[in-house]
């Protein structure tokens, strides 16, 4: 019996760990929103919550819930930047070398916060992650930080290329392109709602995209 005690006592655990990710990615009638969706604005970019307002409670043809935003909100892209075991990394490797600090937490920032990364090159600041940087919650772009690989950088990525991706950062809205698989899509809406224009993409379905960082 102490054993199996011990055993669900285990289980329990484990199972309050995941139950915010389960939560997150419950589709159904009855859907469970999860935690929510950053939103913000800088000059280039917005967040996953604004994108929402419109990419949400959708269905396909046979009824299956399948809107984006809820099913994004549980996985690694979204979590990037939260992710425990990935900050805890980060700051081990800067501990055995403090020397390289900077160009440690930068790198990393660059693919595991890339809003805020690429935002502060824009502004000529600093993309360091601790202290007073991209984690602490009065840095200006942490809520840029903390949404992860969110939605307005993969879909802005332009001729990507393995290892590097590059996001035009000189267009002013609501100018500013950004991509998507379907071929003459509707502009109007988005435009008017998020100061982008949706255009076709064709690279946005091919895996280099997700190469630039991976």
């Amino acid at each position: 019996m102490l054993i199996i005690g011990t055993e669900m006592k285990k289980l329990a655990v484990v199972g309050l760990v995941l139950l915010p990710f389960v939560l997150a990615s419950c589709g159904g009638a009855n859907q469970m929103a999860g935690l929510p969706l950053v939103e913000f604005s800088t000059e280039d970019f917005t967040g996953s919550g604004n994108c929402a307002a419109c990419h949400v409670d959708l269905e396909d043809q046979i009824g299956n819930y399948v809107s984006i935003s809820n099913h994004w909100r549980s996985t690694m892209m979204a979590n990037a930047a939260k992710d425990p075991f990935w900050q805890a990394k980060v700051a081990s490797e800067v501990e055995r070398n403090p020397h390289l600090k900077e160009v440690i937490e930068e790198k990393c920032a660059s693919c595991h916060m890339p809003m805020a990364y690429t935002q502060a090159e824009v502004r000529d600041v600093s993309a360091m992650i601790f202290d007073s940087g991209l984690t602490n919650p009065s840095n200006p772009l942490n809520p840029a930080a903390m949404d992860g690989v969110s939605c307005t950088l993969c879909h802005q990525i332009v001729d990507p290329v393995l290892g590097e991706y590059t996001v035009d950062t000189s267009t002013e809205p609501p100018d500013r392109l950004i991509y998507g698989p379907y071929e003459n899509p509707e502009q109007s809406l988005m435009i008017a709602a998020s100061k982008f224009t949706p255009v076709y993409g064709e690279h946005v379905t091919d895996s280099v995209l997700c190469g630039t960082c991976h």
